[in-house]
């Protein structure tokens, strides 16, 4: 077999699950399709309309910055987090060596996560003066807290339940850099709750900044960058990783994934303090990249080329977006402290060079790689991988660069629609793919390998 099958899950992931006891046992399956319904069906969908608007002069709604905060927040919250707990689901038993003990926890607490997110798309856009919205608002916030809560709490009896010692000195920055940032986003996402059930039509610019920041670099990049660093030096054959070089990038990540939400909050975004978190998030990233040899010849060659040749490939564009990313912030935020005007869509072209560029293909290359059921349904369909990937990199560099050059003046326009239109495709036949390859004989199928 393939070196794909190192990656599939293990059956103790899904002990009751597998013995058919309860829908709520199987969290895996019900948090994927959940985060795959909430993606497409809320957020994509909503952030196509917001993004054609915008290039093409089309009419929208009054409404509309509130649906630019429900389109993150459903990104992140219905889609990000609740993939990133499935996929937990998988790899948080076998990196412990440990069990799921709790899965109608976990799945409990998804369900109350993804009712929060939808109460909240549902309730920020109503007139200020509806009679439901305040306390639809409130129990939003309420709910995601404590369904994520529960989540956390069941995940973490899976690893204080593991075989051998918690991770300690600078091994433990990236858990402690993840945890620390989801719990700041929890409390400053109830505290938006809190000021829109008071009459806010939006949440403040700096707070909503710190919040997107908290959630999209401080919890799933430094997820992404967790996994990558347990998986890519074997899977990808590359050369030992340089731990001298991992450890300064940690200690500097933290600074930037924190840092930079706590000058939006404290500071108001202050340039001169953001430019220097956002160097530290940058340098983070280029030491990151160094340190686990990622653009350097592998170690030997793969016993099979067309699983990880091409693999190898896409993350190196994909960290290349990260760096790009990062570059972008500093750059603006540089700007801003020489007294240069920016823009709101460079702020935007930053964070969809990140999400579109690093992000979204490194999950549909792991999903492809590991996750039981999609990882055998792509098996023997490398094109679509191919075509998925590339059109979100391509996607990316379009929307992102055309938003940093010209944003959405005549002619650029175009390129950022494009851009985002290949990435609405692309995620639509990745979540098209898992929704199938999710159903009970699939995963069953996935288990006996």
């Amino acid at each position: 077999m393939t070196a794909i099958t190192l990656y599939v899950v293990e059956p103790a992931a899904h002990p009751a699950a597998a013995r058919g006891v309860s829908w709520l046992d199987s969290p895996y399956r019900l948090l994927i399709r959940t985060s795959l319904a909430l993606g497409v069906g809320a957020g994509f969908s909503l952030g196509l309309y917001l993004l054609l608007g915008f290039a093409f002069g089309w009419p929208l709604s009054a409404a509309t910055p509130a649906f630019m905060q429900v389109h993150g927040q459903v990104q992140v919250f219905g889609f990000l987090v609740m993939f990133i707990m499935a996929v937990g689901v998988q790899l948080f038993p076998r990196f412990h060596a440990s069990r799921l003990d709790r899965p109608a926890q976990v799945s409990g607490g998804g369900l109350l996560l993804a009712t929060g997110v939808v109460l909240r798309a549902i309730a920020q856009p109503l007139p200020t003066d509806a009679a439901i919205r305040p306390g639809v608002l409130l129990l939003s916030g309420v709910m995601t807290l404590v369904g994520v809560g529960l989540v956390v709490h069941a995940f973490a009896r899976v690893i204080r339940g593991g075989v051998g010692p918690a991770p300690t000195g600078w091994r433990a920055l990236l858990p402690a850099t993840l945890g620390a940032s989801l719990i700041l986003a929890l409390v400053v996402n109830f505290a938006a709750c809190a000021q829109l059930a008071q009459g806010a039509i939006v949440v403040p610019f700096a707070q909503d900044e710190a919040l997107i920041h908290l959630e999209l670099w401080g919890f799933a990049s430094t997820m992404v960058l967790a996994v990558s660093g347990r998986v890519f030096p074997k899977f990808l054959l590359l050369q030992p990783t340089r731990d001298g070089l991992i450890r300064p990038a940690l200690v500097l990540w933290a600074l930037g994934s924190i840092g930079s939400p706590a000058v939006w909050l404290l500071l108001e975004g202050a340039p001169a303090a953001r430019t220097l978190t956002a160097l530290a998030q940058l340098m983070a990233a280029v030491l990151f990249v160094a340190g686990l040899r990622l653009y350097e010849f592998p170690a030997r060659a793969s016993g099979t080329p067309y699983v990880t040749n091409p693999t190898r490939r896409w993350a190196r564009l994909a960290f290349a977006m990260l760096l790009a990313a990062a570059a972008a912030n500093l750059g603006i935020a540089t700007a801003e402290t020489l007294g240069v005007t920016t823009t709101l869509t460079e702020l935007s072209a930053a964070r969809h060079l990140l999400v579109q560029g690093f992000l979204l293909p490194l999950i549909v290359l792991m999903a492809a790689r590991i996750l039981p059921g999609y990882s055998g349904y792509m098996l023997h369909r490398s094109r679509l991988l191919s075509a998925l990937v590339w059109s979100l990199l391509i996607g990316a560099a379009l929307r992102g660069g055309a938003e940093l050059v010209g944003g959405y003046s005549p002619g650029w326009s175009v390129l950022v629609a494009l851009g985002g239109t290949l990435a609405v495709v692309a995620f639509t036949a990745f979540a098209g793919g898992l929704w199938r390859s999710t159903g009970a004989t699939s995963v069953a199928v996935a288990q006996r390998r």
